[in-house]
């Protein structure tokens, strides 16, 4: 049970650091002159969140591993 617990936290800290590239891309793409001020802005907002969900699977992988 554990193991099956650590890989699927696994998993999810993978597509976490999949949707952070999306972020900078965002970010990195919305600074072309004639892009509206959002794409930026909801890259950064999008980036804050995936930091926050990957602080709370890490604390969780960290639990789970000293089970």
């Amino acid at each position: 049970m554990k193991t099956m617990m650590l890989i699927l936290l696994g998993v999810r800290m993978l597509f976490l650091v999949f949707a952070c590239f999306g972020c900078v891309f965002a970010i990195v793409s919305g600074l072309r002159p004639g892009v509206e001020w959002y794409w930026p802005a909801g890259g950064v907002l999008g980036l804050g969140l995936c930091g926050f969900l990957i602080g709370q699977v890490w604390a969780s992988l960290k639990a789970t591993w000293k089970q």
